[in-house]
């Protein structure tokens, strides 16, 4: 099966079942995101349930919000999070939806990690291309593409040097440290276009 088939259905739906993250501990994490980069609008690829959507939203009631998931479960309940349920949608794959270049901040948070090595770059592209400014990544860091058995599957995680693979894509690199509280041990790393 491949990751977005195994991401789309009960796998997907058991994900957004068994992780229920307190999305208030990544409230201060968005401030100084929000902050530093003055984005009014935002786009996060792989929403899962909303959690970072709702922590912006919380921060900052009037920058405009919007997410993206290939898992029906997870948008239903992302969905009921946000004040406008038609932020977010269902995608049915890397090549399905159309790219709007119109936001200012477009990030992924543990999305990256799960993209198979030959659709990386193509993945990596939607973001860039998805950005008139800002791209963030909090995702697994390592030196080098590093393969994590993830919940006895192979092929389905790994750990990567985000912030140098998008610098290659001719991104400058703004931060790069810890995510923190709500993120397990993520790196962000924040660039820009």
């Amino acid at each position: 099966m491949n990751t977005e088939d195994l991401w789309a259905g009960e796998f997907g739906d058991q994900y957004t079942a068994r992780n229920r993250v307190n999305w208030r501990k990544r409230i201060p994490f968005w401030k100084d995101i929000i902050d530093s980069t003055g984005a009014r609008s935002v786009f996060e690829l792989g929403c899962n349930a909303g959690w970072n959507l709702s922590a912006i939203t919380r921060v900052y009631p009037d920058v405009t919000v919007r997410g993206e998931d290939i898992n029906r479960k997870s948008i239903a309940q992302a969905s009921l999070c946000l004040s406008d349920p038609n932020e977010v949608w269902v995608s049915q794959g890397l090549h399905s939806s159309q790219y709007d270049p119109n936001y200012e901040l477009v990030f992924t948070a543990g999305l990256l990690i799960h993209v198979e090595p030959d659709s990386l770059h193509e993945m990596m592209s939607k973001v860039v291309n998805s950005s008139c400014d800002y791209v963030l990544a909090i995702e697994y860091a390592s030196d080098y593409e590093r393969e994590i058995e993830y919940r006895g599957r192979k092929e389905k995680l790994w750990a990567r040097p985000f912030g140098k693979l998008y610098q290659d894509m001719g991104l400058k690199l703004v931060m790069e440290a810890g995510a923190g509280p709500g993120f397990d041990d993520c790196t962000a790393w924040l660039l820009r276009k």
